[in-house]
This record gives C-alpha cells, structure tokens and sequence, in this order.
C-alpha cells in the first residue's frame, strides 16, 4: 500500500509542477482527497489483516492441542508410507557398490530412529508444551521425508528431472 501512496504523491508533484496555480490549488486538493482515501483503506487491510491473524492464532493454539490425537494419527500414516520408502530403497540397493549411498541410507536409518525418540515426547505434551512438540514432531518427520527423497533413484540435482 506504502507503494501506492508514494506512486501517487509523485503523480502528484510531476502534475502541480507543471501547472498554474489555480491548476495547483485543485490537484493540491485532490492529492489531499486521494491521499485520504489510500489512508484509510490501508488502515482498513491493516486492520483485516490483524483480525484474522487473531482469528488464527486462536483457532490454531485450540485446534492444535484438542486434536492432538488425530495429529498423531496423521503422523503415524506418514511414518508408515515412510518405512515403506525406506525399506523398498534398501532392498533395491546392493551393498557396497556405492559407499556414498550405503552410508547416505544408514544415516536415513540414523534419522528415522530419531523420529520415533521425538514422537515419544508427544506423550509427554502438555497444552502448554503443545506448540513445541508438535514442530519439533513435523521438522523431524519432513527431515526424514526429505532424506528418503534424495536417496530415491530418480533424484536429481537441485530437483530436476534429467535424462536418466
């Protein structure tokens, strides 16, 4: 909005430069009317805005603890789909051809361990925790996803999709 109001100040200062005075005492007031009317909406959007990011946060700090059961659920089917990535990645992996990937999987494997000692503190929640645990629980589970993504046989750098 700030762009808007400095875009307009300058159409302003371009327009009473190159005009009479009474031209200049016209614009003058125009820039004046306009200048009001921007204000305003943007103190309208700010305020919009802040009352939806209140609704949210709200929303979220309630929703967030009261279903913290059905976030563990959630988690629990992609962990599981995650196994499945997993383990199918290592039975198609023949050992000690590519030390570099054995020892990616193995750290992959290190990683999913870790998740099972982060979802354990889940049990341990309080709705003052909550918040906490719960991002610690989605960093350690988009850790591990991210993992089993660059060990999949058609990763690519930097995401592309190449020629294989």
């Amino acid at each position: 909005m700030y762009q808007y109001t400095h875009a307009a100040a300058a159409l302003l200062l371009a327009i009473t430069l190159g005009c009479s005075p009474r031209d200049r005492q016209d614009t003058a007031s125009a820039a004046d009317s306009v200048t009001a009317d921007v204000s305003e909406e943007t103190r309208e959007a700010g305020r919009d805005v802040q009352e939806a990011a209140r609704d949210v946060r709200e929303e979220v700090g309630d929703y967030t603890y009261e279903r913290r059961d059905e976030f563990r659920r959630d988690m629990d089917q992609r962990i599981q789909r995650l196994d499945q990535e997993l383990a199918e990645v290592e039975r198609n992996t023949e050992k000690g051809l590519d030390k570099a990937r054995d020892s990616a999987i193995v750290n992959t494997r290190a990683l999913r361990n870790s998740v099972d000692r982060t979802l354990e503190r889940m049990g341990a929640a309080t709705a003052a925790t909550w918040n906490d645990v719960r991002v610690a629980v989605s960093r350690s589970v988009d850790s591990l996803e991210l993992a089993l993504r660059n060990l999949r046989s058609d990763a690519r750098p930097m995401g592309g999709a190449g020629p294989n």
